[in-house]
């Protein structure tokens, strides 16, 4: 890897390491596009260990993709985020956090999933979305995470599952959510791991780098050097796959990727034989994508409490 001293951490501002160059891509938020988004490069921070995109879209013409996404994205039963399921387990074991507000609700599944006993609060930039989740009875208070609205009397706990991944500076966005919660309160973040051990291995070839909506990535490290700058107490480190999967389907996925790492020539020359339903004729560019690797055990889920 080498130093580029012109570009700096989005968060603390320190020099950052370049890792390598992220291929492009042709989806956006469950939609396929008619143009190739670049892809930028991935570079780790010396300081406090965020992996970033750089350089990526400008916020605007992200927020404009977002609203353009399917709103039957992500159509998950519930029982089936392992997130959620620890998301509900934390909240049963802390019966006193009755008003939660869900930064990215979506269609609000997570939150009524819950159960009825909760005050429901959402913050969601699709608009269809947004409606559904207030026929699930939740009150969306505002539509951009970037921009939070002041919770006269604050919350007793925040939750964003698969969130953080999307904003420009992670430490801004928790230091925002920290803001909202009463003390005492939890802040409850899910997303991907980049200390994973599949992500270590794979480097820039990883598919969750590869998302053209993703472009921070925390870990463990930046978990704690974030909690000491902000004052929060970490309280616990819950890791999951966020895909689950037969045994079959874990080894296939292994399989694949592997041999994208080893040989990706080789694999290359597979996709444009027709393997991996991309179009690398009309969109050479993405001849290099990575194949997903959803079963994977790369996410973790982070409580902080307020103190």
């Amino acid at each position: 890897m080498s130093r580029e001293s012109e570009t700096a951490c989005p968060g603390c501002g320190s020099g950052a390491l370049l890792i390598g160059p992220i291929p492009g891509s042709n989806s956006f938020a469950g939609r396929q596009l008619d143009t190739v988004l670049p892809g930028g490069k991935l570079w780790r921070c010396s300081a406090c260990n965020l992996v970033f995109r750089y350089p990526r879209l400008a916020k605007k013409s992200l927020d404009e993709l977002y609203r353009e996404g399917h709103s039957d994205s992500w159509p998950e039963p519930a029982g089936n985020r392992a997130d959620w399921r620890i998301v509900k387990k934390i909240l049963d074991e802390h019966p006193n956090l009755t008003r939660v507000l869900d930064v990215g609700c979506f269609d609000g599944r997570l939150l009524d999933s819950l159960g009825s006993q909760y005050e429901k609060l959402g913050i969601e930039i699709h608009e269809e979305a947004a409606r559904r989740a207030e026929m699930r009875s939740v009150k969306v208070i505002g539509r951009d995470f970037d921009k939070l609205p002041v919770v006269q009397g604050g919350v007793d706990a925040v939750l964003a599952m698969d969130v953080i991944e999307h904003t420009e500076d992670p430490m801004a966005f928790l230091a925002k959510l920290a803001e909202i919660v009463k003390p005492g309160g939890l802040i409850l973040i899910g997303t991907g791991n980049s200390h994973a051990l599949t992500l270590r291995l794979m480097g820039i070839a990883y598919w969750y780098c590869h998302i053209a909506e993703h472009i921070s990535f925390i870990n463990p490290r930046w978990v704690d050097y974030t909690a000491r700058e902000l004052g929060l107490d970490k309280v616990a480190l819950h890791s999951f796959s966020h895909g689950g999967g037969h045994v079959r389907q874990r080894a296939r996925e292994a399989a694949l990727n592997i041999f994208y790492r080893m040989a990706p020539t080789l694999f290359a020359r597979f996709r444009q034989l027709g393997a991996g339903h991309i179009d690398v004729t009309r969109f050479p560019e993405l001849n290099k994508v990575p194949p997903y690797w959803l079963t994977a055990r790369d996410h973790f889920l982070i409580v902080f409490r307020k103190i």
